[in-house]
């Protein structure tokens, strides 16, 4: 299995929008956005 992270010590960095484009292309995957 394998994990990509999005992490910044700063909120308003565009993590969420980020995460977002990516479950966009992906196909068969499992995306979490932890707030």
């Amino acid at each position: 299995m394998k994990e990509l992270v999005v992490i910044s010590g700063k909120g308003g960095t565009g993590k969420t929008s980020l995460v977002a484009s990516f479950a966009v292309l992906s196909q068969e995957k499992v995306l979490a956005d932890c707030d």
